[in-house]
């Protein structure tokens, strides 16, 4: 079961990664150590990573780092089925790969991104009861699974006397369509814990970019798939709202909404700055009204999602 105690992670996304976070040019090794100690020191204890960051370099930092450290994590990775992957034993590969990289015995909980090819869910459910066997992962969480394709593996792996611990989801003020679409309530009806993917909606809500000077690249692509018409408006009231709190910044108050809902955000740090403020979400809360304005401004008449692009969001996971 995932912990009941842990309200916020930490995204390793950028950790290495060239293509989309400018890594080595923007950030180094070095700043990422300075804010992965940052977040140890107040108290976070859970990481998020992924076999397919940055072709495993996230995993690397991440083990490199771990090693570092006195206290233990929980640790989270990815499984990205592949097309040529077509047996368990692939499975199986791909998770060893993810234990040395991480330089761990076991995976506290290894998420299953969806089924590909003959990787059907049946098939994911049953590998991933073998290595709960085998004691190389502790608990089996999931990763941008649809609602069909959540309730199928659920129902595969308690076959074999196993339950999901997770599923890490996009969710944030302009994305909430796990609220409508059947999603958080099949999980909450399940006990299994929703972890906020890209809770700033790839910084949108920071506050720092806008539709006019967004950023470049291929995170502009994916960052500009959130649009609303009352953005201008939204980021308005998130800054009063932060005011009337300490002055909390704007990403602050997004992810502090989001940890109202009971869901455990999971923003990305590559900065020490970033890492200061992540952690200070979890010191303090927006009142009832707080919450019910901004639920209100982003309600599903007044946001506007472009459509997904599903090659972007494979790069995500």
């Amino acid at each position: 079961m995932f912990p009941t105690e842990v309200n916020l992670g930490i995204g390793t996304w950028a950790w290495g990664d060239r293509l989309i976070w400018d890594y080595g040019r923007d950030y180094r090794e070095e700043d990422l150590f300075a804010s992965f100690r940052r977040c140890i020191n107040d108290g976070i204890r859970f990481f998020s990573t992924s076999s397919s960051f940055a072709e495993g370099e996230s995993e690397l930092i991440l083990g490199r780092f771990n090693a570092q450290t006195p206290v233990d994590l929980l640790i989270a990775t990815k499984y990205v089925p592949r097309v040529w992957h077509l047996r368990r034993s692939d499975f199986m590969d791909s998770l060893k790969q993810s234990l040395l990289r991480l330089k761990l015995n076991k995976i506290n909980i290894y998420q299953i991104c969806p089924p590909v090819g003959r990787m059907t869910a049946a098939r994911l459910a049953e590998s991933s009861a073998e290595a709960l066997d085998l004691g190389l992962i502790e608990q089996v969480g999931l990763s941008g699974f649809t609602l069909q394709q959540l309730d199928t593996f659920n129902e595969a792996l308690s076959r074999f006397g196993y339950s999901i611990s997770c599923l890490e989801t996009p969710y944030n003020l302009l994305e909430r369509s796990i609220e409508t679409n059947g999603l958080l309530d099949f999980c909450r009806s399940q006990n299994i814990r929703v972890i906020a993917q890209q809770p700033l909606a790839m910084g949108m809500l920071t506050g720092k970019y806008n539709t006019e000077a967004p950023a470049s690249g291929i995170r502009r692509q994916m960052m500009m798939r959130y649009y609303s018409p009352r953005m201008d408006i939204l980021l308005r009231t998130m800054n009063h709202i932060g005011l009337e709190n300490n002055g909390k910044n704007p990403a602050q108050v997004a992810l502090n909404w989001i940890m109202s809902k009971g869901i455990v955000p999971l923003p990305g740090i590559k900065t020490l700055s970033q890492a200061i403020e992540n952690t200070e979400t979890v010191r303090w809360s927006m009142t009832k009204e707080q919450i019910n304005l901004l639920d209100t401004l982003t309600g599903k008449s007044d946001i506007r999602m472009a459509n997904e692009d599903d090659s972007l969001l494979d790069i995500a996971r």
